[in-house]
């Protein structure tokens, strides 16, 4: 190997000569294991016995599609299972119209047709479940791939689905193990690097992942059962670069008309390690052919504990810092220095562990060879623990040490460098202080959330024996939802023995951090101690607290089609969905230094119709036609009762000095109100979605297929932060203001600056997938080659009142994605790319907030190389290599400046790219 060829140089080498050999070995045709169709209800629904290849994957999932009666993609367990992703979020990504924003390096949400994560729920065996964060947006993480057996995302309900939104649904499916024949013993072993290195030295570069499964039927296979269970220690180590580049952050150079960063950059590096431990176990009754029961079980614990050390650079004006020049031809500037900088060394303990369960019992009961009885009950818990444990330390306090020169260079793609004058790498130069003069030197925040869901279901479906109608299917079902959100914060004061800086402890120092092209590195210690021996005094601030509830009561009735049109096969159903909703929110009103607890209660419902038509127009020919109305209740941060009473001494005064006001001087709502309210909304309805679709799908072979989609979405009531005019009479008896509101009714009407449901638009676009198996197109020594691609264009019509474009969550005008396999003799590769445009992103706020920042395009590239024995001493053996962000992708913002037509990125990660070597035994 020639001298100067890194390790990732040396892994995709020799990846790339695998692939070489792969490419010119010898081949033979390999069928696809036969699925095994059974009924529910008037659907075919296709679970797999064996998956054998690639091949056969695309075939279930093809069989899922065409045999669905809404419009919906579909991915298998070889998909997911065999040459698993590093999420789920990953393999739903390359379905058409899906996408997925990183996380910490990890694919963890998922879009929808161009609508973010909150407008769409996901759904596990069929039920709502709850979700790991503070608001709607499921993390997807939480689900290990190897526990999934089949992932169905619908783009058209029907009025049995029980929860979607007006993005559509993700439905995760676990295995069923009567749908085998056999017994299935699979075991794997997963050795995992990333290639970034140890960035922080207390944290590995390397994990692993641990997967088995057991599937057994009894003799007479009326019982079957089957447990898997996968451990996983997964690292991620970044570069993270904030340089706060909106137009109020950034200052145009006086002399050379360049644009500078004028605000407090954050640069630094991040390590974590992702430990995962979860259980899937199912066991199903079918003693006679009229009752069938099955329960199944999902549990998982995760601990994602990680570190962020780097620096805070405040170069602002107020800061103390001064600028002093800067270069470059034009727009925005290739470098600019800074003196006088007092840079606040960071320590962030970052992470959380979180605990879900979820179980789920059905039973059904044919009463007749007419009629069928079901009962669904489920119930899925969610304990989560954050913490977000903020340590400064720099050269002294408030500015009092040496102050550096720093000089910014910066790259067109964001990945800054900074040169500096003093090493912070120096336990003498690095001391535990208040570097800014905030007056703190640190701050803790350890939000823990609760999140509760049940769901029961009736319904009684009727199968006719003729006509335009199939069958009949009415019920209700009943879902009940509580969250708490309690953000415990507290602010790190230093005690008197500071000074201007304390002396790191050296049992706390754990080396220095390696920041690669940043160039500036730092000592790294662990602040683990500082507040449980006392080196911090630990003073609780006023965080935020908030429980919501909700209670829904859904009656649904549907018609099932399954007849001709003169010589065309018709299928489909018709039906509606009555949605009662109950939602009550409590959370804390502050009036001036009061603060006072609330709860807030509303109640409203929704009609929602849906249709689903499919016509085989020609023979594997389908013309499909979707229409419904959906909605998406609004996110939970934003229903939240935590709100600011604020009093207007122009309109009502306080004339004892106690700040209540007793006097009414003028009232003209809306421009002059005595109150002004801020905060979540409690009031707020769901945004709401009229939806059309019209497919075109062409099935050649069972692994050949063409589609075509085009989509239209009108939007309403959607939620954005506006000032409005509310009845204010609960927030005013809340806050201690009942006798004034007595004596003057009318200031009843408050003025509230916050979430309103007040736009509407519409989104439209389309959606191409072809999938084709090239064994009828290339010579039979070239046998084993296909491809999928897929591409979705969508337009926002969602405007403002000013007929602005209004930005959506989530949502990319085009995105595509892609692969090129490879599979026979035991060989199995594949080449995965996906593509999406820039699009609004959502990054965690401090404060657990979601805030929206425009990300730039990015193409994502994967490679997976495999072999299995298929007989002999071996058979069952599979060995596979995978490479993923194959490109080292980064994820990266950008930013309107100061300077009109100027952009620069405002937040750069780079996450290297991580190798995966799998050995897999079947039995």
């Amino acid at each position: 190997m020639p001298k100067g060829v890194n390790l990732k140089q040396r892994m995709l080498i020799g990846a790339a000569s695998g692939a070489m050999l792969i490419l010119g070995a010898p081949s033979f045709a390999q069928e696809a294991a036969e699925p095994v169709e059974k009924t529910e209800g008037e659907q075919k629904v296709l679970d797999v016995i064996t998956v054998t290849g690639i091949k056969s994957s695309i075939e279930n999932s093809l069989a899922t599609k065409r045999e669905s009666n809404s419009i919906i993609e579909a991915i298998s367990a070889e998909d997911i299972g065999r040459l698993p992703d590093l999420s789920i979020a990953d393999s739903l990504a390359r379905l058409p119209g899906v996408t997925a924003q990183r996380v910490r390096g990890r694919s963890q949400q998922v879009s929808i047709r161009g609508l973010g994560p909150d407008f769409s729920l996901a759904l596990l065996n069929g039920r709502e479940v709850v979700s790991a964060g503070n608001n709607r947006g499921v993390e997807f993480d939480q689900f290990p791939s190897e526990l999934v057996a089949k992932g169905i995302v619908y783009k058209s309900p029907d009025a049995q689905l029980a929860a979607t939104g007006i993005a559509g649904a993700v439905d995760l499916r676990t295995v069923r193990p009567l749908n085998y024949n056999e017994r299935k013993i699979n075991v794997s072993g997963k050795y995992v690097l990333n290639d970034s290195g140890e960035l922080n030295p207390d944290y590995e570069d390397t994990g692993y992942r641990l997967f088995g499964s057991y599937i057994d039927q009894n003799k007479d296979g009326t019982i079957g059962w089957s447990l898997a269970a996968t451990q996983q220690s997964n690292p991620t180590h970044y570069t993270t670069r904030e340089l706060k580049t909106n137009g109020g952050q950034t200052s145009i150079d006086d002399v050379t008309g360049l644009v500078y960063p004028s605000d407090n950059p954050r640069t630094g590096v991040v390590s974590r390690e992702f430990e995962r431990t979860s259980i899937a176990g199912a066991l199903q009754f079918e003693p006679t052919d009229n009752w069938r029961t099955s329960i199944d079980a999902f549990y998982t614990d995760t601990e994602d504990a990680g570190i962020f050390r780097g620096v805070e650079t405040p170069i602002a004006s107020w800061s103390g810092a001064s600028f002093d020049s800067a270069t470059g031809s034009n727009g925005f500037a290739d470098s600019a220095t800074y003196t006088d900088v007092s840079p606040i060394v960071r320590t962030d303990t970052e992470g959380n562990t979180a605990e879900i369960w979820a179980l789920g019992i059905n039973t059904q009961y044919d009463v007749s060879d007419n009629l069928t009885l079901t009962l669904d009950l489920a119930r899925s818990t969610l304990e989560r623990n954050d913490i977000d444990y903020e340590s400064y330390a720099g050269i002294g306090a408030a500015r009092s040490g040496t102050l550096d020169t720093l000089k910014f260079n910066f790259d067109p793609d964001g990945e800054y460098s900074i040169d500096h004058d003093v090493d912070y790498t120096d336990s003498a130069n690095v001391l535990l202080t208040d570097p800014g003069g905030w007056g703190q030197v640190g701050f803790i925040k350890e939000p823990k959330i609760e999140d509760e869901l049940d769901q029961i279901r009736v319904e009684a479906e009727y199968f006719l024996n003729s006509g335009f109608i199939s069958s009949v299917k009415a019920g209700a079902f009943s879902t009940q939802r509580e969250k708490n959100f309690d953000s415990n914060e507290a602010f790190l004061r230093a005690t008197d023995a500071f000074g201007n800086g304390l002396v790191l402890p050296r049992s706390a120092i754990r080396g220095i951090t390696d920041s690669g092209s940043i160039g500036l590195d730092i000592l790294a210690y662990d602040p683990a101690s500082l507040i449980a021996d006392g080196t911090y005094v630990v003073e609780p601030a006023n965080g935020t607290r908030w429980t919501l509830e909700e209670d829904l009561m859904t009656y649904f009735a549907m018609a099932n089609i399954d007849t001709q049109l003169g010589s065309v096969p018709m299928r489909g159903n018709f039906g509606f969905q009555y949605v009662d909703t109950t939602q009550e929110s409590t959370g804390t009103l502050n009036f001036g230094a009061n603060q006072f607890s609330q709860t807030v209660e509303d109640s409203y419902s929704n009609f929602l119709p849906s249709l689903n038509l499919n016509f085989e127009v020609t023979e594997d020919t389908f013309i499909r036609f979707a229409a419904a109305q959906t909605v998406t209740r609004p996110r939970l941060d934003q229903l939240a009762a935590n709100q600011n009473l604020d009093s207007n001494p122009i309109s009502c005064v306080s004339t004892d000095g106690d700040q209540l006001p007793d006097v009414l001087v003028t009232f003209d709502p809306p421009e002059t109100v005595c109150f002004t309210q801020s905060g979540g909304n409690p009031f707020l309805q769901p945004y709401k979605s009229t939806a059309f679709d019209l497919a075109f799908e062409k099935y050649f072979d069972s692994t050949t297929a063409l589609s075509v989609a085009l989509f239209h979405k009108e939007l309403s009531d959607w939620v954005v932060d506006r000032n409005t005019m509310i009845d204010g009479t609960q927030s005013l008896i809340a806050g201690g203001h009942g006798d004034f509101l007595a004596a003057n009714p009318e200031v009843s009407q408050v003025r509230l600056s916050g979430p309103v449901n007040f736009a509407e638009g519409s989104i439209t676009g389309i959606e191409a997938t072809f999938r084709m198996n090239l064994d009828n197109i290339l010579p039979p020594a070239l046998e084993g080659f296909g491809f999928n691609a897929s591409y979705t264009y969508a337009d926002n019509g969602l405007e403002t009142e000013n007929g602005d474009e209004l930005p959506i969550p989530g949502y990319s005008d085009t995105v595509w994605s892609g692969d090129f396999y490879y599979e026979n003799y035991g060989w199995r590769a594949r080449v995965s790319a996906r593509y999406r445009s820039d699009f609004l992103s959502e990054v965690q706020n401090f404060d657990g907030s979601l805030a929206g920042a425009q990300a730039l395009e990015e193409t994502i590239v994967d490679l997976q190389v495999g072999y299995e024995w298929d007989s002999g001493k071996l058979e069952g053996l599979a060995l596979n290599f995978e490479v993923f962000n194959l490109t080292d992708e980064p994820f990266a913002t950008s930013n309107d400046t100061a300077l009109d037509g100027v952009s620069y990125v405002s937040r750069h990660e780079q996450y290297g790219t991580t190798y995966n070597f799998t050995v897999s035994k079947s039995f």
